[in-house]
C-alpha cells in the first residue's frame, strides 16, 4: 500500500519583508513544513511572492532552506499563477522528487496554456508511476463573485469517473454549515468595508444587518448545508441530521475526517478564526483519504533559527492529510 502525505500552507508573503519585496526569510517555512515531524511528500505553498522573478531567487532560497534542513528530502518548487493576473503572489507546487513523479505542471505562464489547467499538476507516487492524480493549487479572491467564478473550472473533475483530483488552497472562506461558520463576525468590525468580502448581501450592496456568509465557492464544489429538521408527522423523534445538498461532486477534507479546527488566528478585534485553508477531493480521491490523517498543525516556538534571523508567526496554520494508493482502488488518469 502506497501513501503520500499532502499539505497546504499559506506562507505569509512567501517570506518577503512586504508585498513588494524580494528580500526573503525562509526560516518560518522550514518551521511550518517540519511541524510535528511530518514533512510532506507533496503539496501547495500559498503566496509565493515574486518567487519566479530575479532569477528565481525566492524559489532557490526556499529549496535550499528546505533541502538543507530536511536531508532525507529532495524538494522541488514550481510557482503557478493567479486568474486574471490579479497579483504575482501565486500558489506554488511543492513535491519531493525522491517520492513523487511530476508528469505535468501547468503554471499558467506556458505558451498554449488552457485556463482550465491553471495550477494543475499531474503527479504519481515514484514507485507506481501509473497511479496518477491531479493536484491543483488555488487562492481565493477577496471578491465573492470572483471566487465563485474561479472555482468553476474544477467542475468537470467532480464526476464519479473523473481521475483522482485534489484541490488545495486558501479559499478566503469556508463552506456553509454550523461546524464551519462562526457564530459572530460583523459585530467585531466598525465599518462595513472591513467585513463585506465575507458576507453575502441580497443585491451585492453591503448593508448593515444580519446576512449569511458568502460560502458560494466551496458550496458550488461540495454542496450547500441543509440543516436538520423535525418531521412534524413524528414530532417525538429526534431532529434529522443536517446534510449537504447539491454541488458538483467534491467533498471537503476537514468534513470527511471530522476536523473543523480553524487555520487562521483570532484577530485583535475579537473576530473568530475559521478553517479557510484546506482541500476538496473528488469522489475517487475521497475514497483514498486515510481516516484520521487530517491535521491542522498548531504553531510552536521556532527551533531552527540561525543567528541574526528574524522570525515571525505565520498568519495561517498548515493543513495536512494522507492519501493511499492501491492498484485495485485507483484509476489511471489517462
Amino acid at each position: 500500500m502506497l501513501r503520500l502525505d499532502l499539505t497546504y500552507v499559506n506562507f505569509d508573503l512567501g517570506g518577503a519583508e512586504h508585498d513588494q519585496s524580494a528580500v526573503y526569510v525562509m526560516d518560518a517555512l522550514v518551521e511550518l513544513l517540519g511541524a510535528d515531524d511530518r514533512t510532506p511528500d507533496a503539496g501547495i505553498i500559498g503566496e509565493a511572492n515574486f518567487w519566479r522573478f530575479f532569477g528565481g531567487k525566492g524559489i532557490g532560497q526556499a529549496e535550499v532552506a528546505l533541502n538543507t534542513t530536511f536531508r532525507d528530502r529532495n524538494y522541488v518548487i514550481l510557482p503557478g499563477s493567479l486568474p486574471n493576473d490579479w497579483g504575482e503572489i501565486p500558489p506554488a507546487l511543492l513535491y519531493d522528487a525522491a517520492k513523487v513523479h511530476k508528469h505535468e505542471w501547468h503554471s499558467g505562464r506556458e505558451p498554449g496554456f488552457l485556463e482550465r489547467n491553471r495550477n494543475r499538476a499531474l503527479l504519481s507516487p515514484r514507485d507506481s508511476p501509473d497511479q496518477m492524480f491531479n493536484l491543483f493549487g488555488f487562492h481565493g479572491h477577496s471578491d465573492g463573485d470572483q471566487r465563485l467564478h474561479d472555482v468553476k473550472p474544477f467542475r468537470p473533475y467532480g464526476g464519479q469517473a473523473a481521475p483522482p483530483t485534489v484541490v488545495l488552497g486558501d479559499w478566503f472562506g469556508h463552506p456553509s454549515g454550523p461546524r464551519f461558520e462562526p457564530d459572530t463576525y460583523p459585530e467585531h468590525f466598525d465599518e462595513l468595508c472591513h467585513y463585506a468580502p465575507r458576507m453575502l448581501f441580497p443585491d451585492g450592496i453591503p448593508t448593515h444587518g444580519k446576512h449569511p456568509y458568502d460560502t458560494r465557492a466551496l458550496d458550488y464544489l461540495c454542496g450547500r448545508w441543509r440543516p436538520g429538521r423535525r418531521d412534524w408527522r413524528h414530532a417525538w423523534r429526534r431532529r434529522k441530521p443536517g446534510r449537504r445538498v447539491g454541488g458538483v461532486g467534491f467533498s471537503h477534507v476537514g468534513e470527511l475526517d471530522g476536523v473543523y479546527t480553524p487555520t487562521n488566528f483570532p484577530a485583535p478585534n475579537g473576530r473568530p478564526p475559521t478553517q479557510i485553508d484546506g482541500a476538496v477531493l473528488n469522489p475517487q480521491a475521497a475514497a483514498m483519504l486515510v481516516p484520521g490523517s487530517v491535521q491542522v498543525h498548531e504553531p510552536t516556538e521556532p527551533t531552527t533559527l540561525r543567528p541574526g534571523r528574524i522570525w515571525r508567526r505565520n498568519d495561517h496554520k498548515r493543513f495536512s492529510f494522507t492519501l493511499r494508493f492501491a492498484a485495485d482502488q485507483v484509476g489511471q488518469s489517462r
